[in-house]
């Protein structure tokens, strides 16, 4: 049998020691802060805002106006809150804003305030959070797009 020579023995029970080590000393882990387990349990859903999934069920969003104004109406501004949260929860969408008021007086105002109410809803989605694309139609212009996208009318109240 041959002997092992003390330089040989050390640094084999060196070598021992230490892989050992790693299996005999239990590894302690800090234990998470509760935003980072909410953060990592929240992972891949959507917030509780995001409960309307489908397209179909909000577009097309009608903002209403009161006459001849550019004020958006508050069941107007309510119906533009439920857009804007639900653009927020889908990136990705473009919305596509159509302005629009009644035939009812000279044409040319009729276009100003249509303009007018096209910014108007344009601001408030911008205001409420939406940093989705929102392309302003020109006035009385029909809806190009062939992409999914949601559609905001801008109208009068339809007396």
């Amino acid at each position: 049998m041959r002997a092992i020579r003390p330089a040989a023995a050390f640094c084999l029970g060196l070598v021992c020691a230490t892989a050992l080590s790693g299996c005999l000393t239990p590894r302690l882990k800090p234990t998470p802060s509760r935003a980072v387990v909410e953060a990592r349990s929240a992972a891949g859903r959507k917030p509780a805002a995001c409960g309307i999934d489908k397209l179909e069920d909000i577009s097309p969003t009608v903002a209403t106006f009161g006459f001849d104004l550019a004020v958006i109406s508050q069941t107007g501004r309510q119906r533009l809150v439920r857009a804007a949260a639900w653009l927020k929860c889908n990136p990705g969408v473009e919305a596509v804003i159509l302005p629009g008021a009644q035939n009812r007086g000279k044409p040319e105002h009729e276009k100003d305030l249509a303009a007018q109410r096209g910014q108007a809803v344009q601001a408030e989605l911008r205001a409420l959070g939406a940093g989705n694309v929102l392309r302003l139609m020109a006035p009385g212009a029909t809806d190009p797009v062939q992409a999914p996208h949601l559609v905001i009318q801008a109208a009068d109240r339809g007396w």
